[in-house]
């Protein structure tokens, strides 16, 4: 592997906070047939700075739900996961705060997919729930709108 394109920006591991399931038995056979909705959310927990090696640490909270409904039965799934990351302490909190809401997020969010599609095939009859890929950019941007306007 060629070094230079390894990031200073690492992702360390994740916890799963909440995982909770709702199942009204609806079977995927026909995807198309419900309403779907995803609701994303994020927090930074905490910033750090470690004295050994002068690094930044940050933990990033990632809240998902998403909801399958057709008619009266639903199949809800909430989870609250944590990411911890690092990075040399000389790009400053400012910026590693940034990348925690960037870069952080959109790793978070690819670790849930895999998470929830895995969990999820063993609660339905037939497929699994499959996160839609998730646009961080436009989601920053739209925190970023709604934070000037307040």
């Amino acid at each position: 592997m060629n070094n230079q394109y390894i990031s200073s920006f690492q992702f360390i591991g994740n916890s799963v906070k909440s995982f909770k399931i709702k199942n009204d038995f609806i079977s995927f056979d026909d995807e198309d047939a419900f309403k779907k909705k995803l609701d994303v959310f994020h927090s930074v927990q905490e910033i750090e700075e470690m004295e050994e090696g002068n690094v930044l640490s940050g933990v990033l909270q990632l809240n998902i739900k998403v909801v399958f409904s057709e008619g009266k039965k639903k199949y809800t799934v909430d989870l609250i996961m944590e990411g911890c990351f690092i990075a040399p302490s000389e790009i400053g909190k400012d910026a590693f705060e940034k990348m925690l809401a960037i870069n952080g997020l959109t790793s978070l969010y690819s670790v849930a997919r895999g998470f929830v599609q895995s969990v999820t095939a063993q609660t339905v009859l037939s497929g699994s729930v499959l996160l839609p890929m998730f646009n961080v950019v436009a989601y920053s941007k739209d925190l970023n709108k709604k934070e000037k306007e307040e």
